[in-house]
């Protein structure tokens, strides 16, 4: 199922890993804009409906809020054992998370002038986290714990229930550790249409944050102006640069890390020296895939997205990568360093044998909500200043401004805006 092929700029297989995309059909985008604005107009009413609608749920039997007693039977559900792996990644998270705080500064000018710049957290945020057939409970404290650092003091949790009214245990042991409590059981573009706009019961926010499916990227996408949104979340996506030493069981088995979220968009690339060594990951992943009962998960994303590719050097092999700016880079090399100081487009970098994937997918300390399909040549991945925003203070003292009024007086009517120069002339 895996390819693999001599690389080129012209390789047809490369340019189609370069066009890749999530690609939301047009009906969605005509069906989340009515329920947006049908939320919009009518509130609760609307979006109670949609819920039943869409996710078979009635509110106002099972309650827009989870109780006290669902997080404390969560409690009891889980096992010791994922309880002190939560602690242990989350401890992990905000170490590395808290080093991100922006410190704020002063300077003061010749003039007299006194420029500051301080940051503050956003009042209210709402983190949107799947959960009725695969609950994502890393996604959900890669969310919640920047901003628990940024210092949001009203966060909003929202997850698809269960046809019984119930969210998975896992997420809402999550969720009572960090002490977030605010926890809807609402969903989709209609979910996230209510903490946008605000309903009778539903709180407004300042951003939306967290994965979807293909109608909550629409809705998020929608929504941007009304609200702050972190990304559009894309299908994941590996890029590995591995050298003749390296095992290529190691390879197979993370080229299949990403594969397995079984979207068939997802890609798995990896970049090699010589034929003899892609023959030996293609063997080791068909190997691994059937061993681990893998096949079905991962075979649409082999045949559409999956790669290994022969280069000349390593070199070649980080241009390429590079021009992908993949969500995950693994740098597989007896000497990594060379490599990593070229790489200037990947979400995630992971140096050495050792440093499998999911390492930062669940627990080192880094975040894995992560720029996709080529948008890490732009943009970057969740941090603690997602839910902070910067703003200046402005002491101009009177002598600093007949100092300086000529100029600026000169820059706004070059750019004709006379009243901008008038608001600096009745002051001299």
């Amino acid at each position: 199922m895996v390819t693999i092929s001599k690389f080129s700029r012209n390789n047809k297989r490369f340019q189609n890993l370069l066009a890749r995309r999530g690609g939301i059909p047009a009906s969605v985008e005509t069906t989340v804009r009515s329920v947006l604005a049908d939320i919009k107009e009518h509130g609760d009413k609307a979006l109670y409906a949609y819920m039943k609608e869409f996710d078979h749920v009635n509110i106002r039997e099972i309650g827009l809020f989870v109780s006290e007693e669902e997080f404390a039977a969560a409690r009891n559900m889980v096992s010791s054992e994922f309880k002190e792996a939560v602690k242990k990644a989350c401890d992990n998270l905000f170490i590395f998370h808290k080093r991100q705080l922006p410190t704020g500064f002063c300077e003061t000018y010749p003039d007299g002038a006194i420029l500051e710049r301080r940051y503050t957290p956003l009042s209210r945020i709402a983190v949107t986290v799947p959960g009725n057939m695969a609950p994502l409970i890393s996604t959900l404290y890669m969310n919640l714990i920047p901003a628990i650092v940024a210092g949001v003091p009203e966060i909003y949790i929202l997850t698809k229930p269960k046809s019984d009214g119930t969210i998975d245990p896992h997420l809402l042991y999550v969720a009572d550790y960090l002490n977030v409590k605010n926890y809807y059981k609402i969903s989709g573009s209609q979910g996230i249409a209510a903490v946008a706009y605000g309903t009778e019961t539903v709180k407004k926010v300042d951003a939306v944050v967290g994965p979807g499916n293909h109608f909550t990227q629409m809705a998020k996408k929608l929504l941007y102006g009304e609200v702050k949104i972190d990304s559009l979340a894309g299908p994941s996506e590996i890029a590995i640069i591995a050298d003749e030493k390296t095992n290529p069981t190691f390879i197979a088995a993370d080229l299949l890390s990403q594969a397995e979220h079984g979207t068939g968009f997802e890609a798995s690339t990896a970049f090699c020296l010589s034929v003899e060594m892609a023959e030996k990951i293609k063997a080791e992943l068909l190997s691994l895939m059937q061993e681990n009962n893998l096949l079905d998960a991962t075979q649409k994303t082999f045949e559409n997205y999956g790669d290994i590719f022969v280069v000349d050097s390593i070199k070649e092999a980080v241009d390429a990568v590079n021009e992908i700016a993949p969500e995950h880079v693994e740098l597989l090399l007896a000497d990594c360093e060379e490599a990593l100081n070229a790489l200037t487009c990947a979400g995630a970098v992971f140096v050495g044998a050792y440093s499998t994937e999911p390492v930062g997918d669940y627990f080192c300390g880094t975040n894995h909500i992560l720029p996709t399909c080529g948008t890490a040549r732009f943009s970057s991945g969740m941090s603690v200043q997602e839910f902070m925003r910067g703003y200046s203070v402005i002491r101009y003292p009177e002598n600093a401004l007949k100092q300086n009024a000529g100029h600026i007086i000169h820059l706004a009517e070059a750019e004709g805006m006379r009243a901008h120069a008038l608001a600096v002339k009745v002051r001299l």
